[in-house]
C-alpha cells in the first residue's frame, strides 16, 4: 500500500525529471554571463583564444588592454606607485593598491567640496563647514584639525576654525571638549551651517542648560534653515534628556515640509511615537486581580532589533511559562494567541502541573521600557544584551519603576552603562545571573553581586517535542564565514522590523524548528544559532569571528556535561521562582528566595574569580635586566626628564629639548633611550643648551619584550631607583612652560600623575581592559583569565589616563611592584606599555592639570603648557590660539 507521503515523493520526483531539460537549457545560456562576472573558466578560455572563439578572444584582449591603460592613466595622477605591467589578464593592481587609490580619491573629493562651494557663491565660513564635514566622513579628521588650527591663528577666520575644531572633536572626544570650541562661535551663519554638530554637542555636554540655545533658534526661525540631518540629530539628543516639548517642536515643524527625505521623515515620524501621547505610552492591557508578566521585546526609540537571535531568546523564555499546565494567560491578544498555539509543542518530559494561576501578559521593551506605560507589579525575566544604547547617548537603566526583574542570563555590553544609579538598581534586584563570565567579572568589579548562569537559549528545547523518529538531514549554514556550499541563512533580517512582535516570535520559533526537525548539522558564527541548535540536538560547529569576544566566556568550548549544567541550572531556578510569581507571592519573598537559590552559584563564582592572577615578571629577572646598568643618581635642584622616542620621532628630539631649555630656568637632565640618537647627534643638541645636559640610558633587554621603547618605560622605576620624582614626555612634545613646574606636581599617595584621557573611546577603564581581552583572538581561555585577574580587587570603574606625559613616583611604583606587573603583561599578553600600565595602576593616579598634555588631534587649549603631537605625524597648524 502506498502512503500519502510516498505518493507525494514520487510526484515531486517526476516533476524534477520533467523540469530538468528546461533548467539545464537556461543554465547553459546563463553560464557565460555568470562566469564572465566572476572571472572563472569561461572568461579565461576566451581570453586565451580557446573555446570562446578567436573573434571574441581578440575583442576581450582589446577591451582588457584599454581598461588597463585607463587605470594607469587615472592612477598615475594619484600619489604612490601603480602596477606597471597590466595587460588586463595576467597582472592586475593589488587590492592594497586599489584601496590606497580609493582613499586618495575620497580625500580629493572631500577637499574639492570647499572650492566647489565657493565657486557656487557660498560664503567662506559655511563652505569650510561643508568641506570639513566631507573630510571627517571620509576619515580625514586630522586634516580638519590642521585646517582649524591654522584658521584659528588668523583673527578674521578664528570662528571658522573653532567651528571646524568643534566638528572634529565631536567625532573623537568627550562632548565637553567639542563644546569648548563651539561655545566660542557667535556667527549665526556658521552656527546654522554647523547645526548638525553644534546643537547635539551643546545638549550632550550641558544637558538642559543648553535648551535656551535651541529655544533661541526656534524663536528666530533659524531651525528652518537647518539641514534635515541637523533636525534629526538635535531631536535625538534632546530626546535623551527628556526635553520632549523641544523634540516635538523640531519634529512637527520639519514634517510639514514636502521636500523632506523619506528616510529622515521615517525617523522623525517614528520618534513621535515615543513622545508622551504616542503609541508606546498607550496603557497596556491588564486584568483586575491578576499578576502582570512581561514578555521581552526589542523596540526602542533609537532602532528596533533585526536580529532573529533576540526573538529566539524570548521564545526560550516563553517555554518556562508554558511548561506549567495549570497556568493560564490573559492580556495582550497577540501574545495569548501565540501562547495557545505554542502550548501544544511543549516537551512531555518538561511539563509540570504547577499552580492554578493566571498571568496577564504584557510586551516589555528591553531597551525602551522607561517610555512605556508599564502596569504596576509587572514581573519578567530580564535576559539578553544590556544595553543597546538609545541614539548612541543614553541607556534604559534603571528600568521602568513598575517592573520587577528576574536578572538571569544577562550580558553587560557597555561598562559605561553602569552609572551609580544603575549599580544601585542592580544591587537592589541582584544577584545578577550573567550569560557570560566576563559580565560576572565586570559587575563584581563595581560591587554588584553576580554569578554565571549561562544563556537562556540552552533551554529553548522545552518548546520542541522530541519526534518519534529523527528525519533531519543535510547541513545548514548560519552566517558561516568559511565555505558557502549548501543552504546559508543570515540571522540579521531587516524585514522583521516591519512585523508585529507575535509574528517575529513565530518566525523565531520556525527558525529553531529547522534545527530541531530539518537539518542534522549547523555551521555558524552566531552564538544564538549555536546554542539553540545545540539545545534541540543538532550537531553544531561554532566558529565565531573572534573567540575572545566578551560575549562568549563560559559558552565556547564547552562539552555536553557543561552545556547540560547550564540548561538544568536555569530550568531549576525558574521552576522555583515562577510558581511564586504566579501565585502572587510578595516582592520580598520572591527576592529572598532568589538570593537563597543562587547562593551556591555565587560561591562558585567567588572561587572561580579568586583563582585568576595577572602575569607578574619574576623579581629576580627584573633585577637582572638592570643589574649591569649604571643607575642615574639624583642631584639636588636638578629636574630629571625622560624623553621617550617612538618610531619616526628621532628628528623631533632636538626641537623638544630646545623648547625645554628655552622655558626652564633651573638645571635639568634629559635622558634618552639608548638607541634614539647617536653620540654625534646628542653632542650637537647638548652644545646648544644653557641649563641642561643630555644623558643616554643604558640598553636593556627582557625575555619576551621586543619593543625597546615599551621596555625602557616599564623599567624606569628600577633604573631611577633612588629618585623621588621623574618627568616623562614624548619627543613629539611642544613645551611652552618651565618643566620644573610639572615636576613639582603634588602626587600625594598616587603612583603617578597623569591627565585623564579625553578621547571618546577611552572613558572607561573596564572597557579598556575588555578591549584588551578581545585581542587574544583564538585564546579565549587566556582572554577570560585576563578579564578575571584584571578586574580582581576593584570596587569601581576608573577613567583611563594618558601616561605619555606624566610625573612618576619611582619609589611608590617599586613598592607596588608595578615594573613586574607591567613586564609580566608585556611579555605574555598582546598589549602595549600604555594599556599595561593602565591595568597595573588602574585608578591610583593623581589628575594632572589638562594644560600639561594637550593632544591637538583631540582637544585645544588657549594657553597650553605642553602640546603633545604624538600620533599626529603630519600637522600644519600650531596651538597659537590666543585672540
Amino acid at each position: 500500500m502506498t502512503t500519502g507521503r510516498n505518493s507525494a515523493d514520487r510526484y515531486i520526483s517526476k516533476g524534477r525529471e520533467l523540469i530538468k531539460p528546461v533548467v539545464h537549457g537556461v543554465a547553459r545560456r546563463a553560464l557565460p554571463v555568470v562566469e564572465r562576472a566572476s572571472g572563472t573558466k569561461y572568461v579565461r578560455e576566451r581570453a586565451a583564444g580557446g573555446k570562446g572563439g578567436k573573434k571574441s578572444a581578440a575583442e576581450a584582449q582589446k577591451n582588457a588592454a584599454a581598461t588597463a591603460r585607463a587605470y594607469r592613466k587615472l592612477a598615475v595622477g594619484l600619489r604612490g606607485g601603480s602596477a606597471e605591467d597590466i595587460d588586463g589578464w595576467n597582472v592586475a593592481p593589488s587590492s592594497q593598491e586599489v584601496a590606497a587609490k580609493e582613499r586618495q580619491l575620497a580625500r580629493l573629493k572631500a577637499h574639492s567640496t570647499l572650492s566647489e562651494s565657493l565657486a557656487k557663491g557660498q560664503p567662506f565660513g559655511p563652505s569650510n563647514i561643508e568641506a570639513a564635514r566631507a573630510l571627517i566622513a571620509a576619515g580625514f579628521q586630522s586634516e580638519v584639525v590642521s585646517i582649524g588650527l591654522n584658521l584659528c591663528a588668523q583673527p578674521h577666520h578664528e570662528e571658522v576654525g573653532r567651528a571646524l575644531l568643534g566638528m572634529a572633536y565631536q567625532r573623537s572626544s568627550e562632548p565637553a571638549v567639542a563644546w569648548a570650541e563651539f561655545a566660542q562661535v557667535d556667527d549665526r551663519d556658521l552656527i546654522v551651517a554647523a547645526a548638525e554638530e553644534y546643537y547635539p554637542t551643546a545638549i550632550d555636554s550641558r544637558g538642559r542648560e543648553a535648551l535656551p540655545l535651541l529655544e533661541r533658534s526656534n524663536e528666530s526661525e533659524e531651525t528652518q534653515r537647518w539641514s534635515q540631518k541637523a533636525v534629526l540629530r538635535t531631536a535625538e539628543s534632546a530626546f535623551c534628556i527628556d526635553a520632549f516639548d523641544h523634540v516635538r517642536t523640531l519634529v512637527d515643524s520639519r514634517l510639514k515640509q514636502d521636500d523632506l527625505d523619506e528616510a529622515v521623515r521615517y525617523e522623525l515620524t517614528r520618534m513621535l511615537d515615543w513622545l508622551p501621547g504616542g503609541k508606546h505610552l498607550e496603557p497596556l492591557p491588564t486584568s483586575a486581580g491578576t499578576r502582570n508578566f512581561g514578555v521581552l521585546s526589542y523596540d526602542q526609540p533609537g532602532i528596533r532589533s533585526r536580529n532573529i537571535g533576540d526573538y529566539i531568546q524570548t521564545i526560550a523564555s516563553i517555554g518556562h511559562l508554558l511548561r506549567y499546565e495549570n497556568l493560564t494567560f490573559s492580556g495582550d491578544k497577540g501574545l495569548t494567541t501565540l501562547f495557545a498555539k505554542l502550548r501544544g509543542s511543549v516537551k512531555e518530559e518538561r511539563k509540570y502541573p504547577g499552580p492554578e494561576a493566571e498571568l496577564n501578559l504584557v510586551e516589555v521593551y528591553r531597551d525602551g521600557n522607561v517610555y512605556q506605560e508599564i502596569p504596576e507589579d509587572t514581573w519578567y525575566i530580564a535576559f539578553g544584551w544590556y544595553m543597546h544604547d538609545i541614539f548612541g547617548k543614553s541607556f534604559n537603566i534603571p528600568f521602568h519603576p513598575n517592573l520587577r526583574p528576574i536578572l538571569l542570563s544577562v550580558f553587560v555590553r557597555y561598562p559605561e552603562m553602569l552609572t551609580p544609579e544603575a549599580i544601585a538598581y542592580l544591587k537592589k534586584y541582584g544577584p545578577v545571573g550573567c550569560r557570560d563570565w566576563q559580565s560576572v567579572a565586570l559587575l563584581r568589579a563595581v560591587g554588584v553581586p553576580a554569578f554565571f548562569s549561562g544563556c537562556l537559549t540552552t533551554t529553548v528545547d522545552t518548546l520542541f517535542a522530541t519526534p518519534s523518529k529523527d528525519h533531519r538531514a543535510g547541513t545548514l549554514r548560519v552566517d558561516w564565514m568559511k565555505d558557502a556550499k549548501g543552504p546559508n541563512k543570515k540571522q540579521t533580517v531587516t524585514a522583521i522590523r516591519d512585523k508585529s512582535f507575535p509574528e517575529n516570535l513565530e518566525l523565531a520559533r520556525n527558525w529553531v524548528a529547522d534545527y530541531a526537525y530539518k537539518y542534522k548539522q549547523v555551521l555558524t558564527s552566531r552564538l544564538h544559532a549555536n546554542l539553540p541548535a545545540r539545545s534541540v540536538g543538532a550537531d553544531v560547529e561554532f566558529e565565531p569571528k573572534n573567540k575572545s569576544d566578551s560575549r562568549f566566556g563560559g559558552l565556547i568550548g564547552i562539552n555536553e556535561d557543561e552545556f547540560d549544567a547550564i540548561r538544568n541550572g536555569i530550568l531549576d531556578k525558574l521552576s522555583v521562582l515562577l510558581p511564586l510569581i504566579g501565585t502572587g507571592a510578595s516582592e520580598d519573598e520572591i527576592y529572598s528566595k532568589w538570593v537563597e537559590i543562587t547562593a551556591d552559584d555565587m560561591a562558585v563564582a567567588d572561587d572561580y574569580l579568586a583563582t585568576a592572577q595577572l602575569p607578574v615578571a619574576d623579581r629576580a629577572a627584573v633585577a637582572a635586566a638592570v643589574q649591569a646598568a649604571e643607575k642615574p643618581a639624583p642631584e639636588n635642584n636638578v629636574t630629571d626628564i625622560v624623553v621617550t622616542v617612538d618610531k619616526g620621532e628621532q628628528a623631533l628630539v632636538a626641537s623638544a629639548v630646545k623648547a625645554i631649555d628655552d622655558h626652564t630656568s633651573t638645571r635639568y637632565r634629559v635622558w634618552l633611550p639608548a638607541d634614539a640618537l647617536d653620540s654625534t647627534q646628542v653632542d650637537d643638541i647638548e652644545s646648544h643648551l644653557t641649563n641642561g645636559t643630555i644623558r643616554v640610558l643604558p640598553p636593556v633587554t627582557f625575555p619576551g619584550v621586543t619593543d625597546s621603547n615599551d621596555l625602557v618605560q616599564a623599567l624606569l622605576p628600577e633604573l631611577f631607583a633612588d629618585h623621588e620624582r621623574l618627568v616623562v614626555i614624548p619627543a613629539a612634545a611642544e613645551v611652552r612652560t618651565d618643566i620644573a613646574e610639572l615636576a613639582a606636581t603634588d602626587l600625594g599617595e598616587a603612583l603617578i600623575a597623569a591627565k585623564h584621557d579625553v578621547r571618546k573611546n577611552r572613558s572607561s577603564g573596564l572597557t579598556l581592559m575588555r578591549r584588551t581581552a578581545s585581542a587574544f583572538g583564538d585564546d579565549h581561555v587566556g582572554a577570560l583569565k585576563y578579564v578575571f585577574a584584571s578586574h580582581a580587587g576593584m570596587n569601581e570603574d576608573f577613567a583611563p589616563f594618558d601616561p605619555q606625559i606624566a610625573v612618576l613616583n619611582p619609589s611608590a611604583l617599586r613598592k607596588d611592584g608595578i615594573a613586574e606587573r607591567v613586564l609580566g603583561l608585556l611579555s605574555e599578553v598582546t598589549i602595549g606599555y600604555v594599556d599595561a600600565l593602565q591595568t597595573a595602576v588602574r585608578g591610583r593616579y593623581a589628575h594632572l592639570d589638562g594644560d600639561w598634555n594637550v593632544r591637538a588631534q583631540w582637544e585645544t587649549s588657549p594657553d597650553p603648557k605642553i602640546v603633545n603631537w604624538r600620533g599626529q605625524t603630519r600637522y600644519y597648524g600650531h596651538m597659537a590660539l590666543r585672540r
